[in-house]
């Protein structure tokens, strides 16, 4: 009896230290994930950031646009974004986009990007430098989507634009919903 518990021992507890370094490493591993949010995801980031008061909002925001291309936190950052772009905020949008245009916390994925800075644009901005900004941007990256084969028209980029907001729509008639 006391061979078969030293046995048991002997092979359990590789498997109990292996297991707790994993978890010491889970939020790093987050951090490296490069998925996009699914719905269930996207209701809860949007919920949990609507608890916040606009000038926390603000605030995290601004410092995430500050630096997100050198953040520590870049998924992390991509998800507060996300859920906060769905409350209409434009800077929240617009950081989104920077992350689908260069992969930070998210695949890169220009159409996606193009879309977010045209929903920032379609919001509008209270400083109109950012909003000038935001349209260049967006212009830029329709004009690198354009001259890629096979290329999206005007209209699929358009109704890309669409098929955003009325995501965004349902996914906030779903939240009130759940309330």
């Amino acid at each position: 009896m006391l061979k078969c518990f030293l046995l048991t021992a002997i092979i359990a507890l590789p498997a109990l230290f292996a297991q707790s370094a994993f978890s010491a490493q889970a939020p790093a591993a987050l951090e490296d994930e490069k998925t996009r949010p699914n719905k269930q995801e996207i209701a809860a980031l949007t919920v949990q950031v609507a608890k916040m008061s606009a000038p926390q909002q603000n605030s995290k925001i601004d410092q995430i646009l500050a630096d997100q291309a050198g953040s520590k936190t870049p998924r992390s950052d991509f998800l507060f974004c996300t859920g906060l772009a769905y409350l209409d905020n434009a800077k929240a949008q617009t950081c989104v986009a920077k992350a689908y245009e260069n992969g930070l916390g998210v695949v890169e994925d220009l159409l996606e990007a193009h879309t977010w800075y045209a929903l920032a644009c379609q919001t509008g901005f209270a400083d109109g430098s950012e909003a000038q900004k935001a349209e260049e941007i967006r212009d830029r990256i329709k004009e690198r989507l354009i001259s890629a084969y096979p290329h999206p028209t005007e209209e699929e980029l358009a109704d890309q634009v669409d098929a955003q907001k009325t995501k965004i729509a349902q996914q906030k008639a779903e939240i009130k919903k759940t309330k």
